[in-house]
């Protein structure tokens, strides 16, 4: 649990945020807040913005000190100080019910949603090729390599009723509408797609050349390639017979 400060170049604080995720501790991860934030970040530039945060450990911990904070510092809507939050603070960080989740998810699949624009997407492909973001999470940095990560991953998927669960949720859904994987194809088809490229990194690579031939040579490849053979021509006889 996070508490963040985002102040401008001058070192005056501009918001008061609380969050469970230190991504949105960004300020160019800005989205869902108010216009007044907005407006401001505009005016300064995202770039220029200078972020200071506290970890807490609990969210009733979090929101007292979110809320102390907008009061010392003041908001700007009460002429009180230069804060553009809109509330008090300590609002925040509640589960929506099950009604407000389905309303938010059937906004996100209209085709007029703001983030599926071409100019959205572009922003955020823009974003994902930077360097600096790239950084973040290729090799080591990659969050999911994280020991305490892993070892936290490997124990939920330990718990039985939380493999059921998860389990249940998939069964019998299916994974992918056809015209999502006619949508794939066809990007895959692209002359100018990433991946058409990306086997030559891969089979130039020596270290992952030995990982696969170790792999294709294993008992337990050879023996399900055995298996998907038999099976496939025992079908291939069954046809013909």
């Amino acid at each position: 649990m996070y508490v963040y400060i985002w102040k401008d170049q001058l070192g005056t604080p501009i918001y008061v945020g609380l969050t469970k995720t230190f991504r949105r501790t960004n300020p160019k991860n800005n989205g869902g807040r108010n216009w007044l934030t907005q407006q401001k970040l505009v005016e300064i530039g995202v770039n220029n913005v200078v972020v200071e945060f506290h970890t807490v450990a609990s969210i009733i911990e979090g929101q007292e000190l979110e809320r102390k904070l907008i009061e010392q510092f003041g908001r700007l809507q009460t002429n009180t100080g230069p804060l553009t939050n809109l509330r008090i603070g300590g609002e925040g960080m509640h589960s929506p019910s099950i009604e407000h989740r389905e309303k938010l998810r059937q906004a996100m699949l209209d085709p007029k949603h703001p983030s599926r624009s071409p100019e959205a997407r572009a922003k955020q492909r823009e974003r994902m090729q930077d360097p600096a973001v790239k950084a973040l999470f290729t090799g080591d940095a990659n969050p999911a390599k994280k020991p305490e990560v892993r070892a936290k991953i490997k124990a939920k998927w330990q718990d039985p009723e939380y493999r059921a669960a998860r389990i249940a949720e998939r069964t019998g859904v299916k994974k992918h509408s056809d015209q999502f994987k006619d949508a794939a194809r066809q990007r895959l088809l692209d002359i100018n797609h990433s991946m058409r490229e990306y086997h030559k990194v891969l089979n130039s690579d020596p270290t992952i050349a030995a990982k696969r031939a170790a792999t294709l040579r294993s008992p337990e490849q050879r023996t399900r390639q055995s298996e998907a053979m038999k099976a496939y021509w025992a079908k291939r006889k069954a046809v013909i017979g």
